[in-house]
């Protein structure tokens, strides 16, 4: 069997997420959605009635929103479509239509990550809050680094590496106090990899896409500027 999780962030247009293959089940979760919405699908959902998946949310108690052909909800996606201008629209990170895994770690790029100096320690002014600081700031406002980042620092009294989330970054920020909060709080130690805010960035044209999936709907999953949590899989 294989499984793969990740991030996107929300589009408000139809995306394709292409993990690599064609999967056969599908679960998306918006995850700065106040409803709680998600949608799954499975290839063996084999009746008209709910053939691109079941959405669940919250709002008004609708816990079972059947997804038809007309409705729009996932669907697999073959790829091999060769991006250009036409399809690949837009380039910018955290926009376009064909999302490709990108697991760069952006502390040692000077482009979208670091403004001075490679970003390899994390100091912990606040423990409470989770808060602390780097050696150094994030760009400033095409930083690739931000909400939604994993970040690995090796402890430096424990000497055990751990794992967090950014939580809160502002682009340009990051080497005064306090400026970063983790999911946790995570000692003083060395920054050893630190990802984009986002699983997926868009593939550059030229390139043809890879398989994956599609999702269709565009409100309440996929809402543009919204991290969306993702997991596709084979079944045996």
């Amino acid at each position: 069997m294989r499984k793969v999780a990740g991030t996107f962030n929300g589009t408000g247009a139809a995306v394709r997420i292409c993990c690599g293959f064609e999967p056969d089940w599908v679960r998306v979760i918006a995850l700065e959605d106040a409803d709680c919405a998600q949608i799954v699908w499975s290839n063996q959902f084999r009746a008209a009635e709910m053939s691109h998946g079941l959405l669940q949310y919250t709002a008004g108690g609708l816990l079972g929103d059947p997804r038809t052909a007309s409705d729009g909800g996932i669907l697999p996606y073959i790829g091999g479509c060769m991006l250009d201008s036409t399809n690949q629209t837009d380039l910018t990170y955290g926009g376009g239509v064909f999302l490709g895994w990108d697991n760069k770690d952006y502390r040692q790029d000077s482009t979208y990550g670091y403004t001075d100096a490679v970003i390899d320690t994390w100091t912990l002014d606040t423990s409470a809050n989770r808060t602390g600081h780097f050696n150094d700031d994030v760009i400033a406002s095409v930083s690739r680094i931000g909400e939604g980042s994993r970040i690995i620092i090796k402890n430096a009294i424990t000497n055990r590496r751990q794992t967090a989330v950014i939580e809160s970054l502002t682009a340009g920020q990051g080497e005064a106090a306090n400026e970063v909060t983790l999911s946790e709080a995570i000692g003083s130690g060395t920054v050893e990899y630190i990802s984009g805010m986002y699983s997926m960035a868009p593939i550059a044209r030229g390139k043809p896409a890879p398989a994956g999936f599609i999702v269709e709907m565009t409100s309440v999953i996929n809402v543009n500027d919204e991290i969306q949590y993702f997991e596709a899989g084979l079944f045996d």
